[in-house]
């Protein structure tokens, strides 16, 4: 996310390069200026919903719509806004009547394309001297391309997904997304977080041995009475002592561990001191990177 009010000089620049003439400062719809910039473009349509239900839109412009099929340039969403006559109702808002504006929002490709052609000044093809025109049409290409293949590993990863969840393979080597799965079969949808490190669990199960889905799916099960047990006395224990690792609204709920933690437990209650020594190299290994990186901060930045 990034923000900013539109200077005096930029907003003299621009009524003078648009010939415009304002009667009020209200008047300008990109005084304010909020951009969002994603990772992936399918969140593009996502982002502009919840635009939609939270602000007045009037108005919306594509600029990747006034590029034709030859040519390459600047592309966002614009989004130009207004409060919803609710919230103006509420005192601190009340001063936002008539007040609008304007939200980009843009991939991390689309991002990288706008950065560097504002600050090479080559935001039309006019602008770029012609020994640089092919070079700088490759390179809008490759950024381009690069949305579209991420959009690709999505759409791939979710049908492998679909695949994974239809027709398990119990010998299958466990990656983050099987992980996922398996622990969604077996814990309550409460529990999740709905962004946790899989990578690191997976990790650790090898380093166990647990290296297949039908492995997983084992010790989990197995251990499920343990895993839900160990949650109630975590619950039990942060409600008495104060919240500890977790939130207020988890904890009203009843809920202290994510997935990853229950699979935890359930690590715990199968393997005993073998696994809490897996935590401790764990640990250790991020003690010492710390104290490296307090003695030589330099180097842990370029590292």
């Amino acid at each position: 996310m990034e923000s900013r009010v539109k200077s005096l000089s930029s907003l003299e620049e621009k009524l003078e390069r648009k010939s415009l003439e304002i009667n009020s400062i209200s008047d300008l719809h990109d005084l304010i200026g909020v951009r969002t910039i994603l990772l992936f473009r399918q969140d593009l349509e996502k982002v502009g919903n919840v635009l939609r239900e939270t602000f007045n839109i009037l108005s919306v412009e594509d600029a990747g719509a006034r590029l034709s099929e030859v040519q390459f340039g600047y592309q966002s969403q614009h989004y130009i806004v207004e409060f919803k006559p609710d919230w103006l109702k509420i005192p601190t808002f009340s001063g936002f009547s008539g007040l609008k504006a304007e939200i980009q929002v843009r991939t991390l490709a689309q991002h990288i394309w706008a950065a560097a052609s504002h600050k090479l000044q080559y935001k039309q093809e006019q602008s770029v001297p012609p020994p640089l025109r092919r070079t700088i049409h490759r390179v809008s290409a490759l950024l381009e391309t690069v949305d579209l293949e991420l959009e690709r590993v999505l759409n791939e990863r979710k049908s492998y997904i679909s695949e994974a969840t239809e027709t398990p393979k119990p010998s299958e080597t466990l990656n983050v997304d099987l992980i996922k799965e398996i622990l969604k079969e077996f814990y309550p949808d409460e529990n999740s977080t709905g962004s946790e490190n899989y990578a690191e669990l997976l990790e650790e199960l090898f380093k166990l041995n647990i290296t297949t889905s039908s492995d997983l799916r084992e010790v989990v099960e197995k251990n499920l009475g343990a895993s839900m047990d160990g949650e109630k006395k975590a619950v039990q224990a942060a409600k008495e002592g104060g919240r500890y690792r977790t939130t207020a609204e988890r904890l009203s709920r009843g809920v202290f561990y994510s997935h990853v933690g229950l699979a935890r437990q359930a690590l715990k209650a199968a393997f005993g001191g073998r696994y809490r020594k897996v935590l401790s190299h764990r640990t250790q290994t991020r003690t010492k990177l710390r104290r490296r990186a307090v003695k030589n901060p330099r180097a842990s930045k370029t590292s």
